[in-house]
């Protein structure tokens, strides 16, 4: 199978604008989910559910020169500057190849799985509730995986899904933006060492950071493979982007 991870080693692409990156982000600010490093030459592009918390934490400690730092939670005690700060005009070059360009992804069938048990079940009772909200479920009820899928199919990925679950070609922008390489979470280590190697920024052996609690159960798809293709079928251009 090729491999479709890699798109192009830094070739500069059609200049990337701020108009363009805000319609990926019409809910949140792309502050959140836009990691540039100008000082190293990289910029990474957020991807929840897919080691994103392991990542800020090595990017951080990279920045900070803070080997030891360990935050209780990464997203909310980063350090590292954000958009504002390193200024759009020169965020917006980074993604158009001034920099490398790099994330990860995840096989979007476990991707959602853990999310489903992330957001829906194990959470804090605050956190589950607002999850069950955005999605038109009863708040005081733990959804079935199917309730939590139905509800997913009939929201928008621009407009109305969170990040957690939303196709990961829309979080990474694509095709707005090419990358120099996407590694994926099952080949994390080798694929993280890879990105080392071409953009110069050390190596390092991660923590596991942010692992969803979940019951020590069977996959929600065992037994029902009309839910796996259900979900194959909502991803289905991750799964082919991405060589799943």
């Amino acid at each position: 199978m090729t491999d479709r991870r890699v798109v192009t080693r830094r070739r500069r692409t059609p200049p990337v604008s701020w108009a363009a990156v805000r319609e990926y982000f019409p809910n949140v600010q792309p502050t959140t989910y836009l990691k540039p490093l100008p000082e190293h030459g990289v910029i990474y592009v957020k991807n929840p559910k897919a080691a994103c918390s392991t990542l800020l934490l090595w990017l951080d400690r990279i920045y900070t020169g803070e080997p030891d730092f360990t935050p209780g939670n990464i997203h909310t005690e980063t350090r590292l500057p954000t958009v504002s700060v390193v200024g759009r005009r020169r965020v917006t070059r980074m993604l158009s190849g001034s920099a490398y360009r790099f994330s990860f992804v995840r096989d979007p069938r476990r991707r959602l799985e853990s999310a489903y048990w992330d957001k829906m079940v194990t959470k804090v009772e605050w956190s589950k509730r607002r999850g069950r909200a955005q999605l038109g479920l009863p708040i005081d009820t733990t959804p079935t995986f199917e309730q939590f899928l139905s509800a997913v199919e009939r929201q928008d990925p621009m407009t109305e899904m969170n990040p957690h679950w939303r196709p990961q070609h829309v979080n990474l922008l694509h095709p707005l933006v090419s990358y120099d390489y996407i590694g994926r979470v099952e080949n994390f280590q080798a694929d993280l060492d890879r990105v080392c190697e071409e953009s110069g920024l050390p190596r390092f052996t991660p923590e596991p950071r942010n692992v969803s609690a979940r019951p020590a159960t069977t996959s929600v798809y065992e037994g029902r493979p009309d839910l796996l293709r259900r979900v194959e079928a909502l991803y289905a251009d991750d799964l082919e982007m991405y060589g799943y």
